[in-house]
């Protein structure tokens, strides 16, 4: 098999600086997309749904693609740890931003919109802890492999 050779006319700084510039690109797509969306829902009163349909599509490929590829790497996050602090943590505010976006975008009477915030809130809050507890562990099985075939090719250096 042919290796294929690095075509790239960047030297090292400027490989990295365009590491970050693309880095910093995805990051401002995701926030942007879940932004639009967010207001598009508030504009419309959440009566038109199918408006943010493609929007969504882009932000849950997005996000599925950059947890996969950071699980598959190994990766978590640079400041967070995969416990159930942090995991209780993060459920509980996306539970409260999801309860907040029901409480603005309904325009129904204040009992009802008051209800369906509060059920929102337990059902993103339960299902975004038991996903972020299910990604921990699937992403301390991964690196518990990669470590080991880390080791293993260690051995064979030797």
């Amino acid at each position: 098999m042919k290796k294929r050779k690095n075509k790239s006319n960047l030297d090292e700084r400027q490989e990295q600086r365009l590491l970050r510039i693309e880095r910093n690109a995805c990051w401002l797509a995701f926030w942007g997309l879940l932004l639009a969306m967010a207001v598009q829902m508030v504009m419309s009163r959440g009566e038109d749904v199918r408006g943010v349909a493609g929007e969504w599509i882009v932000f849950m490929l997005l996000a599925c693609y950059m947890m996969a590829a950071c699980i598959k790497e190994g990766i978590w996050d640079r400041r967070l740890r995969p416990d159930w602090k942090t995991n209780l943590i993060a459920s509980l505010l996306a539970g409260v931003a999801v309860a907040v976006f029901f409480v603005v975008v309904l325009d129904w009477e204040t009992e009802q919109k008051i209800v369906t915030a509060i059920v929102m809130f337990f059902m993103t809050f339960v299902s975004c802890y038991i996903l972020l507890m299910i990604s921990a562990l699937v992403y301390k099985k991964r690196v518990e492999k990669l470590e080991s075939e880390g080791e293993e090719e260690d051995v064979g250096n030797d």
